[in-house]
């Protein structure tokens, strides 16, 4: 489903570059679980971005369905987004004039109040349905930005920390969710978190440090 080869990303003016990935190569199946491990800095989140489009990158090249992102133009990679990709970042992103439900169903207008209801009760914050972002916790905008991305039914699933705010017992359940819904629906998640035990819990994990993907 997504496929890297000798991908390097780099940021800053030449004399003064901070090289992130160096030549990277690494084939996604369409489906399945990785956890993405790395320190602080390591460019865990920017290897994310560049998955999907939202960053680019220097060199190298990055199939995602056997289309080639580099060529690709704004408007192309944002249909290549609705198409194939859902975001849950640490740092929620819910559109503040949106009730949490609303924030669901604006991922996909043809999802059913059904479905949305169960996802949300799944996740724990059923009862949160007409609140907005303001009027909920931290924990509660978190698996709420989990709720609206699962609403997509997306083939590729991006996590960046999904239980980063949450305490043990949320994170187990969120955990289960996660892991099961991608079993169940035969899709592909790539998740980083700083959680060695739900790294664990991947199918594979990778580490990104010095500049490389290891396995």
């Amino acid at each position: 489903m997504i496929e890297l080869n000798k991908v390097s990303k780099s940021y800053g003016p030449k004399h003064q570059k901070h090289t992130v990935l160096d030549r990277v190569s690494f084939t996604f199946e369409s489906n399945g679980t990785y956890g993405l491990v790395g320190p602080s800095g390591s460019g865990k989140t920017t290897f994310l971005n560049i998955l999907s489009g939202l960053d680019s990158f220097d060199n190298g090249s990055i199939l995602v369905n056997g289309t080639e992102i580099a060529n690709l133009g704004q408007d192309e990679l944002s249909k290549l987004r609705r198409d194939y990709f859902s975001f849950a970042y640490q740092f929620h992103y819910l559109l503040e004039n949106l009730t949490v439900y609303e924030n669901c169903l604006a991922s996909d207008l043809s999802a059913s109040e059904s479905d949305i209801t169960n996802i949300l009760e799944n996740l724990g914050i059923g009862e949160l349905t007409h609140k907005f972002p303001s009027q909920i916790s931290g924990g509660e905008r978190q698996r709420a930005s989990l709720a609206r991305a699962l609403t997509k039914k997306p083939k590729i699933l991006l996590l960046d920390e999904p239980t980063g705010n949450l305490d043990e017992n949320n994170s187990a359940v969120v955990q289960e969710l996660l892991l099961n819904y991608t079993k169940q629906n035969d899709c592909l998640m790539i998740y980083v978190t700083h959680d060695l035990p739900f790294a664990e819990r991947a199918d594979k994990i990778l580490r990104i440090e010095n500049k490389s993907l290891s396995f």
